[in-house]
């Protein structure tokens, strides 16, 4: 009777090759981060769909799962080397298409990779799952493909490629922690797969192995690496949870509220517990706005504000057009911001080098703000100066910076 399933032995050897980072592999992940980028920068799911179904990372990490589960370091060491080197060329690739692309705002296809939620753990964790036995199965089928999909590894990654070439770091964060959360929990599918199922144990000259026996040192070690790369998305879990769960309450008042009027952008705001929407159609009353504001907590939004912008009905095309505009107001005020902070920063060194030439007892200056964002100047010295010399040297630097609240000094012996 035919095999349906690969040998132990033929499929580490399908798992090596396909974690085998050579030039076909090369031109394959090329394609797929410019049919990604672009598909991301034109807001086509068709087109980063394809980029999935060809993208060759899925390769690497069931090869790391592989190896961490049988403790074979060659499979490791090739599965984390051709993982390094495709994700950097991806980040190179995607960034300098993002850099010279003249279309420069961020579409929803971006957007939707930057805010990774518990779906996006649980879709990566049952597309492991299923990654592993399809990779077992002989011939042609159709599981590869569809977790390539599902776990959607090559968008996110070509979006930290556009957050770097925009220079935003919120998308940045958002869009790697996807990539890492995707890239963590197959893995761990992997590992977990391959533990499992005994005959694969067996392959490795493993045969009466118990699952449970005691572990080396070395692998303790490697499941100690497994252990800390869970952790980060094991903690943020009960974060995204509550996200997801708000993001949820949002839309059922949005529904139950105003169900007659066109949800524009909805902007979540769980630090500041803000509500901002913005949407279309029917106009609403300022007694109906009050009614929502006061059923707040009937939706598990208490203490919670709520923003509404109503703008005139228009068309789909309007709509993509104002989303657009909206964004990039955003983009330019956070590009704003952080170019602010940035100048101010670097007038506040200007000024600790100026206050550092006053006087050659001083050995260095720092600027620091408490938590009333009262400025306080820390000066460390040399040696130490008599009451009266201080006195004089905290009146001669208010005088020239009257923004300055306090001035504090240390010296480095202090410090050692």
């Amino acid at each position: 009777m035919k095999r349906k399933n690969y040998l132990s032995s033929q499929f580490l050897s399908k798992i090596n090759d396909d974690s085998t980072f050579n030039i076909e592999n090369l031109i394959i992940l090329t394609c797929a981060i410019f049919i990604a980028s672009i598909g991301l920068n034109v807001n086509s799911t068709p087109t980063i769909i394809g980029a999935m179904l060809i993208s060759p990372l899925m390769g690497p990490l069931l090869a790391i799962g592989t190896g961490l589960a049988l403790y074979n370091t060659n499979i490791l060491r090739k599965g984390v080397i051709s993982l390094l080197a495709e994700v950097v060329i991806s980040l190179i690739a995607s960034t300098i298409y993002f850099h010279f692309s003249p279309l420069t705002y961020a579409s929803q296809e971006i957007i939707a990779r930057t805010s990774p939620t518990i779906w996006d753990v649980m879709i990566a964790f049952f597309g492991g799952t299923a990654g592993i036995i399809g990779a077992r199965k002989k011939g042609a089928n159709n599981i590869v493909p569809g977790v390539a999909i599902a776990t959607a590894l090559m968008p996110p990654l070509c979006t930290v490629g556009y957050s770097i070439a925009a220079g935003n770091l919120k998308y940045f964060l958002g869009s790697g922690y996807l990539f890492l959360i995707n890239c963590v929990f197959i893995i761990l599918t992997a590992f977990l797969g391959v533990k499992i199922m005994k005959w694969l144990s067996r392959s490795a000259g493993q045969a009466n192995r118990s699952f449970f026996c005691k572990p080396t040192f070395k692998e303790a070690g490697i499941v100690l690496v497994v252990i800390i790369l869970i952790i980060p998305s094991i903690l943020s879990a009960s974060h995204m949870v509550s996200k997801t769960l708000v993001d949820q309450n949002v839309q059922n008042l949005v529904a139950n509220e105003f169900g007659d009027v066109n949800l524009i952008k909805e902007n979540v705001d769980s630090q500041e517990k803000t509500i901002n929407l913005t949407v279309s159609g029917s106009k609403i009353s300022a007694k109906k706005i009050q009614v929502a504001k006061a059923n707040l907590a009937e939706y598990n939004l208490k203490g919670y504000s709520l923003n509404i912008v109503q703008v005139a009905q228009v068309n789909p095309n309007a709509e993509n057009q104002l989303d657009r505009q909206v964004n990039n107001i955003l983009n330019q005020r956070q590009r704003a911001q952080e170019q602010a902070n940035e100048e101010r920063q670097q007038e506040q060194e200007k000024h600790n080098q100026e206050i550092e030439k006053m006087s050659p007892a001083i050995s260095s200056v720092t600027a620091v703000s408490d938590n009333k964002n009262k400025q306080i100047t820390l000066i460390e010295l040399k040696k130490d100066l008599s009451k009266k010399k201080k006195k004089e040297l905290v009146k001669q630097i208010k005088e020239k910076y009257p923004n300055i609240n306090l001035v504090e000094f240390v010296q480095e012996s202090d410090n050692d």
